[in-house]
């Protein structure tokens, strides 16, 4: 027990009513504020690694994905290019939403490390398949081959969970969106300026027959490495940190320690047994009489059963200390054997959290997806007419950008205004992201490049200011869990219903945007004003959360 919890008893007190009166808190002891926890940074470098190979695989076909679909001929018609795209985009996060709560309820049951091995196997193979892919067919089958094997963000948020607790976990969640952020900066390079290598660098590749016919494989396959490298790290120093599958992983150390707390238990009856035939013997020779003979034959050959002259209090310490620890034991069986219901898990807490995550995701997706069809549409019809290698300077910016917001920005502002009060700021920034759309666009038409890219660079800036709301996120559902033991199964459906938004955004805005400048509504801009509706309701959903500390505290303290 903490030194601060005990009662100190007053000075010269000799009855139990002045120790009762006696304050729990000493009033001139001063109050310290416990240290933040050591971060085990050797882990979190691992996680962050495994976690940057994902975005340089999903971003780097962004720059490329338009013109990539226009390739394979399935429309001549540059304004319906949006619904195709929107397609290739939503097939992976609709993929995904269908197998990451299998993923994460998986990791539960047989751990977190071989989940998340396969997971990054799976982002290998799927985007060198989508670089090998000639036709509309295999872009789609490539994708959701992708989002069908890939559960490991959920994973992810659950190992870095397990290994920290309230006082570190600022720090912590703040990697995960950097490692994103980074690989969102390096994906967009690589699929912008190495797609079309004979074209662009016909000194190196303008001889390679493989490369004219496959103008997409050599990013997609520099970019594969990313994930692989990541799986190959993973399986050589990551540590599992679900305790039943490590216990099943290494059998010969559950033996070990089975027998190391026999040993202890024996020898601890031993103890006892020698303590009750010495209290017994005393008991029994310390009277007037002399022992009778029956009674010394059963002491000299004591097997430790009850001889009948043992005191009433002896006998109770040594059964309430061999029940003790047997119950602890019992309980300690029980928690590893048998984790909490799924049912459990959906507390008001933990609704409230999803329920944001979920607009969260919608507002992204959607804004992605709007951001590269922005670009890459001509002047004439509303958008930028951007080049591939503008696009991916584009994303490349708003990556680098939202590194440093990330790293210098969001721990001390998630330390001084608390993690629900800061997500409720940066939700309410993402209306102002989507309404400086409409005012490119009139940059474009009437300012020029210049206008343009100073306005572009605004709304980068914002947008990476706003993307902090992943990081207090991952921190609110992380604290609304009712048991460590549900984190991989609620992270799992929280990214399920994320999966969900993202399965529906790309579609759903890429369409709107077609819709919009093919029929010219409300000047072009009404998907603009949609979205600005919107994140309004994204930013209200905030509302719904509230500040607290973990609700599995309980068992850290165990």
């Amino acid at each position: 027990m903490p030194s601060w919890s005990r009662r100190a008893r007053p000075t010269g007190s000799t009855g139990s009513g002045q120790d009762e009166r006696a304050p729990l808190l000493d009033q001139d002891e001063p109050v310290t504020v416990p240290k933040a926890t050591p971060l085990p940074l050797k882990q979190v470098a691992v996680l962050c690694l495994m976690r940057f190979g994902e975005p340089i695989a999903f971003t780097l076909i962004f720059p490329f994905v338009a013109q990539s679909v226009a390739d394979t001929g399935i429309t001549k018609d540059p304004r319906k290019i949006g619904y195709y795209a929107g397609i290739i985009e939503s097939l992976f996060a609709l993929t995904t939403f269908s197998t990451v709560l299998a993923w994460g309820r998986l990791s539960d049951r047989i751990g977190r490390k071989p989940v998340l091995i396969i997971g990054l196997s799976g982002v290998t193979l799927s985007i060198v398949s989508f670089g090998l892919s000639r036709s509309f067919t295999g872009l789609v089958v490539s994708r959701c081959m992708g989002g069908a094997l890939n559960g490991n963000v959920a994973v992810i948020k659950s190992v870095l969970g397990e290994i920290t607790d309230e006082s570190n976990q600022g720090r912590a969640f703040s990697f995960l969106p950097l490692a994103w952020s980074l690989g969102s900066v390096i994906g967009p390079l690589l699929g912008g300026y190495l797609s079309h290598p004979a074209d662009n660098f016909p000194r190196l590749f303008g001889h390679s027959t493989f490369l004219r016919e496959n103008p997409y494989v050599l990013p997609c396959l520099i970019g594969a490495l990313f994930p692989f490298l990541g799986a190959v790290v993973g399986f050589l120093f990551l540590e599992e940190t679900l305790a039943s599958a490590a216990n099943v992983a290494h059998p010969a150390a559950e033996a070990e320690a089975e027998a190391a707390t026999s040993t202890v238990d024996d020898d601890a009856r031993s103890r006892r047994k020698s303590t009750s035939r010495h209290g017994r013997f005393v008991a029994a020779t310390s009277t007037t009489l002399p022992a009778p003979s029956e009674q010394r034959r059963r002491l000299e050959a004591d097997d430790g059963t009850d001889s009948g002259y043992s005191t009433p209090a002896r006998e109770a310490s040594a059964a309430r200390g061999l029940l003790s620890a047997e119950e602890v034991a019992a309980q300690g069986r029980a928690r590893r054997a048998k984790a909490p219901g799924f049912r459990e898990m959906f507390t008001k807490r933990v609704c409230a959290a999803l329920m944001t995550y979920a607009m969260l995701a919608l507002e992204t997706v959607a804004l992605d997806a709007l951001l590269i069809l922005f670009c890459y549409s001509p002047v004439s019809i509303g958008g930028l007419g951007f080049h591939e290698a503008d696009i991916g300077t584009a994303l490349s910016l708003s990556g680098l950008s939202a590194v440093g917001f990330q790293l210098l920005l969001f721990p001390p502002l998630q330390r001084r205004a608390g993690t629900v009060p800061l997500y409720r700021a940066l939700m309410s920034l993402w209306p102002f992201v989507f309404a400086l759309f409409p005012v490119m666009s009139w940059c474009a038409r009437e300012r020029g490049r210049d206008a343009v890219w100073s306005v572009l660079v605004v709304f980068l800036l914002l947008k990476s200011v706003a993307n902090m709301s992943y990081a207090c996120n991952m921190i609110a559902i992380t604290d609304a869990a009712p048991s460590k033991r549900l984190l991989g199964s609620l992270n799992g459906f929280a990214q399920m219903a994320s999966s969900l938004m993202r399965s529906i955004g790309p579609f759903c805005a890429s369409s709107l945007f077609a819709l919009s400048v093919s029929h010219h509504l409300l000047g072009g801009q009404l998907v603009f004003i949609v979205m600005v509706l919107v994140s309004v309701i994204g930013a209200v959903s905030t509302l719904a959360l509230h500040e607290g500390g973990r609700a599995s505290a309980g068992e850290d303290e165990e």
